[in-house]
C-alpha cells in the first residue's frame, strides 16, 4: 500500500463529498480513507492510540488555542 493510494482515497472522498452524495457513499468512502491511513500508519510503527491522543487534545482546545499551538510550533 502506498502514498499513491490513499491519495486516491481521499480524492474519492472530496468528490462525493462535492457531488452531495448521501450518507452512505459518504461514510463508505471515508471508511476507505481511514482504513488506508491505519495501513500507512502501521508502516511507520504509528499507534493508533497515539493519533486518538493528539485528537483529544485538538477536540479540548479552542480553535484559536489550536492555531496558536502550531505556530510556536512552527
Amino acid at each position: 500500500m502506498t502514498l499513491q493510494s490513499e491519495r486516491e482515497e481521499v480524492d474519492e472522498l472530496c468528490r462525493t463529498l462535492e457531488e452531495n452524495e448521501d450518507k452512505s457513499r459518504t461514510a463508505s468512502e471515508m471508511a476507505d480513507v481511514l482504513y488506508h491511513a491505519m495501513v500507512l500508519l502501521a508502516n511507520k510503527d504509528v499507534k493508533i492510540e497515539d493519533v486518538m491522543q493528539v485528537l483529544r487534545q485538538r477536540f479540548s482546545q479552542s480553535g484559536v488555542e489550536t492555531k496558536r499551538g502550531r505556530i510556536s510550533q512552527g
